[in-house]
């Protein structure tokens, strides 16, 4: 699986909610919430491309972009290293700190018990 940077995560979510996308269509939502230049975006789904997160049509000099990475999926493998590089992959740990900290509400307590009855 692929892994996205946070730059990455900008224009998958564009293109998992609107996509397909062309280069200008990315461009102009993200210049306007990003700042970033056209060249900037240009060199980013490059990348993209290169890693195996996004394709593209071309299309009478225009290039549409699909996703080619599952929302969900991006979501496991970010979990994934998010719980990795803060708790050394301990999700004991990770939840406890939660619980300590009265970062966790009684809802989404009550919610993470029946997760954890449903799955044995």
């Amino acid at each position: 699986m692929v892994k996205l940077a946070d730059s990455e995560w900008k224009i998958m979510e564009l293109i998992w909610d609107e996509g397909p996308l062309t280069t200008m269509e990315i461009s102009k939502k993200l210049e306007n919430s990003e700042g970033w230049t056209r060249a900037t975006v240009i060199t980013l789904l490059k990348r993209m491309v290169s890693k195996g997160s996004i394709r593209y049509e071309e299309m009478n000099k225009t290039k549409k972009y699909y996703a080619l990475v599952d929302r969900n999926e991006a979501g496991v493998v970010e979990s994934r290293t998010f719980l990795k590089r803060f708790y050394g992959g301990n999700v004991g740990l990770m939840i406890s700190s939660l619980i300590k900290q009265d970062q966790l509400s009684e809802q989404e307590m009550e919610e993470l018990h029946r997760i954890l009855k449903e799955d044995k």
